[in-house]
């Protein structure tokens, strides 16, 4: 990614050569064309030199600044907030510090502008001594502000900031059991016997499963991998009083004797995620160098050995692996969802017969124009879909208005069957040039793919195009590393080939000769009136 960062001291060995700086102390959005970069960064920090009168006329200047930048960046704006580092002055005066808020107040409330985002110094600042923020050899030789040596971790929390910032985490965290959840063995100790809740150590996995707990509510995905006896492990996850998470909260359970990496294989089949989506918890190191060997894709972190560092290892995990900056409706109901695909399997191994059972779904899909409130999933689907994506472009928030108010089609599906709703799960964006038009992006969510409902999805697209006088419709494969299940689906949806190269192929379909072969297994419901 590239950015435009705005500084008023040196940062250069924060951010790398690969981006672009102001003049120091310096904001003009004339000067040059912001719209180029994926990103406006505003790293400001307060006055570090000068008198307290000083430096207070330099934070009064420095809001300014920041003012005109909200009002006048219009793509992706990032906001740093800063903190507050003092000179000799008066205890009742208090200037500065409120100046220091007011800044900071200002970046919080600019956040809640589509595609600005506000990201918390303090919260990096609070893993160093503050004594050492600055190196002052270094900020009077060279204008650096923050202490060189810390470079290389401000750099890994602000990729983690930005993976949020683009919906790029894990998806599913797989859970042991015993000595993980609680302490103990519970086949051997009983229900009675393993630590959780009360005194020390059962306290320790009682808040561990808090955490985890908030995980779930943020739309992680929890999910089991336990060697036991399955009747013991459900005593103790539905009857313990002190346990926190109870089977409703978990998507998908392997409890059994069989070997933990193929579990955890079939987790990730049966959930339709990619390996890479996951984060393996277990307390015994012979396991996770198992599941590290034979399923190297899966991140499988190093359980601590002290029973009292489980609660700071799950919040760093969760962290590290599943924050995200936004949470949409979506992300909320993700286990539901995944617990209602399970009871879709079970239902289909009752049918010989593929198609009767895609019938007996009584599938609905719901395609509109999208509105404001789907903006943010939009947006997310195209920052995070990976296989089902023919072009694998990626957009913000302020990308997808942008496509709205300037007359272009965004087309959104929602889909449901008799076991539940998928939410949004298909975007595609198209833009219109006369009679002719450009599919820019299609893409579905895998929850969905392999029901007939992207082909019903793509007919519906094209016969509104052709109810609407386009003539031709483009479109445009772009090959990535995950994406070759949709190589040939533009072809086999009836377009034809203009173009072919090893990276990508072209295609083109005249809609005066198309017809919609509508799938008679999935009800459409059309919603062509736009909300406000």
């Amino acid at each position: 990614m590239s950015f435009y960062i705005i500084r008023n001291y040196t940062v250069e060995h924060l951010f790398g050569d690969n981006h672009d700086y102001s003049h120091y102390n310096s904001f003009n959005p004339n000067e040059r064309d912001l719209s180029s970069y994926d990103a406006v960064v505003n790293f400001m920090m307060p006055p570090l030199s000068g008198s307290y009168k000083e430096r207070v006329q330099g934070m009064k200047a420095s809001i300014q600044t920041l003012n005109l930048m909200i009002s006048e960046v219009k793509s992706r704006l990032i906001l740093f907030t800063m903190p507050y580092i003092g000179a000799f002055h008066t205890i009742e005066d208090t200037r500065l510090q409120q100046l220091v808020s007011t800044y900071n107040d200002t970046c919080y409330q600019a956040a809640t502008i589509p595609n600005v985002f506000c990201i918390d110094f303090a919260v990096f600042t609070q893993r160093i001594p503050s004594d050492s923020l600055v190196d002052w050899k270094h900020f009077y030789m060279s204008q650096i502000a923050l202490n060189p040596k810390y470079s290389a971790i401000f750099k890994d929390w602000f990729d983690l900031q930005m993976s949020a910032i683009l919906a790029k985490r894990k998806k599913c965290i797989i859970l042991d059991l015993d000595n993980t959840l609680w302490g103990g063995v519970i086949g051997e100790d009983g229900l009675d016997g393993i630590d959780l809740g009360g005194g020390y150590p059962g306290n320790v996995y009682y808040d561990a499963q808090k955490l985890l707990l908030s995980a779930y509510e943020n739309g992680v995905i929890l999910a089991i991998c336990s060697k036991n006896n399955e009747a013991d492990a459900m005593d103790a996850i539905e009857r313990h009083p002190n346990m926190v998470l109870r089977d409703r909260h978990f998507a998908i359970k392997r409890i059994n004797w069989e070997n933990k990496a193929e579990n955890v294989q079939s987790i990730a089949a049966s959930l339709n995620i990619g390996l890479d989506s996951l984060v393996f918890i277990d307390d015994n190191p012979s396991e996770r160098a198992l599941v590290k060997s034979f399923v190297p894709e899966v991140t499988v972190p190093d359980f601590p050995e002290k029973p009292y560092l489980i609660p700071v290892f799950i919040n760093s995990v969760l962290e590290n692996e599943f924050t995200l900056y936004q949470l949409t409706e979506e992300d909320k109901k993700k286990t539901d969802q995944y617990r209602q695909n399970a009871v879709r399997d079970e239902f289909k191994s009752s049918y010989t017969d593929y198609n009767q059972y895609l019938i007996e779904l009584k599938m609905i899909l719901e395609v509109s124009k999208a509105n404001k409130l789907d903006i943010p999933r939009v947006a997310q689907l195209t920052q995070k879909t990976n296989q089902f994506n023919l072009t694998s472009k990626r957009y913000s928030e302020s990308d997808i208005k942008n496509f709205i108010d300037e007359g272009n089609l965004v087309l959104i599906a929602k889909v449901k069957d008799r076991f539940g709703e998928y939410g949004l799960t298909g975007v595609c964006i198209v833009k219109i040039n006369g009679n002719e038009a450009e599919i820019d992006t299609l893409l579905m969510s895998c929850r969905v793919i392999g029901r007939e409902v992207e082909n019903e999805y793509i007919c519906q697209v094209l016969a509104y195009l052709k109810r609407l006088g386009i003539r031709s419709a483009y479109s445009q494969y772009i090959k990535t590393k995950k994406n070759a299940m949709v190589k040939d689906f533009y072809l086999k949806s009836g377009f034809s080939v203009q173009r072919e190269t090893e990276q990508d192929t072209a295609y083109v379909l005249v809609l005066d000769n198309y017809d919609v072969d509508h799938k008679d297994i999935i009800e459409v419901v059309w919603k062509d009136e736009e909300q406000d």
